[in-house]
């Protein structure tokens, strides 16, 4: 009686180690097979650090910035603050590359400069529109806040030392609780919807099924309509999004080379680094 027990007790730590070790190659899997949208090509890896891009028939091309931020890292970018407080001086695009590249380390190594946050465009120094909070410090809750598009304002807030990222509606308490905050728009509000234009756009997923978000994605187009963000996104894995500024305010910079330029001078950018 005692072998059959001890037989019957193999069998079944056998076959539990089988179901897990199934299991564990399941979620290996699901982790590593990750959606790509169709037609999109690598251009650029590096650590924690993808760059695709997608050229259409007529010689435009949309660009995908994939960062995981347990191996990357993201950074706000700002032009001097200014007066009346929650206001920053605009920079060029190459002026925030440049800085960027300052804060290169053995270990981090600046890859993408993109932009960001709605502004006042007439205005310099300028007030951002939806909020910004950058190393534990508000700049600004929003100008806008209360006065345009009311229920669609969004929020893009991430913790670069935890390595997590989330997107969610517009609330003051992410400003307290979260380091880093960029305001945005929800991807279906009217910002010109159906035309194409210059378009930035953010997405975040859940890679490892842990309920927390630790992949951003961004989306950099010259050509496009909102609704061709947004599917972008959703097919690189994005469980949310939300829209950045865009039209004259769009630009991407990749390794130092200006995929999509402009001469407008924003107050806020986003660098992304490979390494931590």
């Amino acid at each position: 009686m005692c072998m059959n027990f001890l037989l019957k007790t193999r069998k079944w730590l056998s076959l539990s180690l089988v179901t897990s070790v199934i299991s564990i190659t399941l979620q290996l899997y699901t982790v590593q097979a990750l959606p790509i949208d169709n037609g999109f090509k690598l251009m650029l890896s590096e650590t924690g650090v993808q760059v695709y891009k997608k050229d259409d028939a007529k010689g435009n091309t949309d660009y995908v910035t994939v960062v995981n931020l347990k191996k990357g890292t993201i950074r706000n970018l700002i032009g001097t603050e200014g007066t009346p407080n929650g206001t920053l001086k605009k920079k060029l695009a190459r002026e925030f590359w440049q800085d960027a590249v300052t804060q290169n380390t053995s270990s981090l190594k600046v890859m993408v400069v993109v932009n960001a946050s709605f502004f006042s465009t007439n205005d310099d120094p300028a007030g951002i529109a939806f909020g910004l909070k950058l190393g534990g410090r508000t700049i600004s809750y929003g100008y806008a806040i209360g006065k345009e598009y009311p229920g669609q304002i969004r929020t893009f807030s991430f913790n670069p030392d935890q390595g997590i990222a989330n997107i969610q509606s517009y609330a003051k308490e992410t400003f307290d609780s979260t380091p880093e905050v960029v305001g945005g728009l929800d991807a279906v509000a009217d910002k010109s919807a159906l035309s194409y234009l210059p378009r930035t756009f953010v997405g975040v997923r859940d890679d490892d099924g842990n309920g927390t978000k630790e992949t951003v994605i961004f989306y950099s187009s010259s050509y496009a309509r909102q609704i061709d963000a947004s599917n972008v996104l959703r097919g690189f894995g994005a469980s949310a999004t939300a829209m950045l500024d865009g039209g004259g305010s769009t630009f991407l910079i990749v390794k130092g080379n200006s995929l999509i330029s402009t001469k407008r001078k924003v107050p806020h950018a986003i660098a992304v680094y490979a390494g931590k």
